[in-house]
């Protein structure tokens, strides 16, 4: 289970992070562009409160945002690495049997 869901996490941080610089999609502005990039952090804090052993306790909004708006940008396999750090850092993914 957690082998999907950090893939599908790091696909989400990578497809904002590639369309947040598309002028035509997104302001450029850094500013902005870490307005527009909470939405994102809030889900992937969401993601990991419900599936890692310690989330439960409480996982900031903020959990992916700095390396959401720094430069350059980053693969989905570097996102997976971040995203399983993190996941680490949280008490490790659940397992399929711990999820309801």
């Amino acid at each position: 289970m957690s082998l999907k869901l950090s893939g599908f996490m790091a696909k989400a941080c990578s497809y904002a992070q590639e369309h947040i610089d598309d002028p035509q999609a997104w302001p450029t502005e850094p500013t902005l562009r870490e307005d527009y990039l909470h939405c994102v952090s809030f889900q992937m804090a969401c993601f990991f409160a419900q599936n890692t052993r310690d989330g439960g306790e409480g996982v900031d909004w903020d959990v992916v945002i700095g390396p959401l708006t720094e430069h350059p940008m980053k693969s989905e396999g570097q996102w997976e690495i971040i995203i399983d750090e993190i996941a680490k850092e949280l008490g490790g993914w659940k397992e399929a049997a711990d999820v309801s």
